[in-house]
């Protein structure tokens, strides 16, 4: 039995079936899945990128929390 993720489609997730996992990604432009051969490997994947993603949001909050800071420092301060 394979088990499939989709990273990138309708609706992100962990799929038992291909028929679950295609209606999924089927025309859907930018799309990202894969198989692998048990539910464990597939789990890991799947938290391994959520992980990814909370840390990329956060990189982005900091960035944007800097940049505010610097222009309104700038902006008293000039």
């Amino acid at each position: 039995m394979t088990y499939y993720v989709v990273f990138e489609g309708r609706v992100p997730g962990v799929y038992e079936e291909w028929e679950d996992c295609k209606k999924h990604v089927h025309k859907f432009s930018d799309n990202c899945y894969k198989g692998y051969p048990t539910r464990h490997e597939v789990v890991a994947k799947w938290r391994k990128h959520q992980s990814n993603k909370s840390k990329m949001k956060m990189k982005t909050f900091v960035v944007l929390s800097l940049t505010i800071v610097t222009a309104v420092l700038y902006f008293i301060l000039v």
